[in-house]
């Protein structure tokens, strides 16, 4: 099971990447396993690169109890924010956080963003900012419980110059709302340049509309042919990743 969740993990992080929602190496994805574990990615290699053998088995406290014997083990003071988002969360069984370019713009400005289209109503009452400002990196009990226990009231979270957290029952359902909040901040940024070049006023969606239709969509099974169709894209564009899988049955 645990192989078949690091494959998984790579898939998301390439999908990401792929998407230009992650910079350099930062970032994290982790999946709670049970027993106050879960696996994440080591810090070093980017989304871009992640293998199965980046994987790491860690406690919650950012313990390491296994690594593939080939690569540095090596995780940073960090991911104390994912170990703690799964604590105090039972229910975020996946967790992904990333410096989603257009998110990390629109985290200045400390708003959560309208819902100007129907994809942007998946979201709809579901996004919140957890914070009020920007810190240093979360990294200490002190600091992370509190947006921790904030987030669980959100599926995707945003972090004031900094970045974005998203929390589902899978790393694929993470994935997918770290590409609709970037999506939803994305029109909002593109309707804000363009109420100014036209001077016209938009309108939002109003919310109990957007929750309407957020019900309504959630009842079409789209997420397994969605995900399904992403990783035919990664087939194609990251063939390296699937040969590393084949390589890590067969070791």
């Amino acid at each position: 099971m645990s192989e078949s969740l690091k494959y998984e993990l790579c898939c998301a992080a390439r999908i990401l990447f792929r998407a230009g929602l992650s910079v350099g190496n930062t970032g994290h994805l982790s999946i709670a396993i049970g027993n106050d574990r879960m696996l994440v990615n080591r810090f070093g290699p980017s989304f871009a690169t992640l293998t199965p053998f980046d994987i790491l088995t860690v406690l919650y406290d950012g313990t390491i109890i296994d690594h593939h014997p080939t690569v540095s083990p090596y995780v940073n003071e960090t991911i104390a924010l994912h170990g703690i988002i799964h604590r105090e969360n039972p229910h975020a069984k996946a967790v992904a956080h990333a410096h989603p370019p257009a998110t990390v713009t629109w985290s200045c400005f400390r708003e959560v963003p309208e819902v100007y289209d129907q994809e942007s109503c998946l979201l709809a009452g579901e996004v919140g900012v957890v914070e009020e400002d920007y810190e240093g990196l979360a990294a200490t009990e002190e600091r992370v419980v509190p947006l921790a226990r904030k987030l669980g009231k959100y599926r995707a979270a945003i972090l004031p110059n900094h970045g974005a957290v998203t929390i589902a029952p899978n790393i694929q359902v993470a994935t997918v709302t770290m590409l609709l909040l970037e999506g939803m901040v994305q029109r909002n940024l593109a309707v804000a340049a363009a109420a100014r070049a036209t001077g016209k006023t938009a309108r939002p969606i109003a919310m109990e509309y957007a929750k309407k239709t957020r019900r309504e969509i959630e009842k079409i099974p789209f997420m397994e042919p969605l995900w399904r169709d992403m990783l035919l894209q990664l087939r194609q564009s990251d063939p390296d990743l699937f040969e590393s899988m084949r390589n890590a049955r067969t070791n």
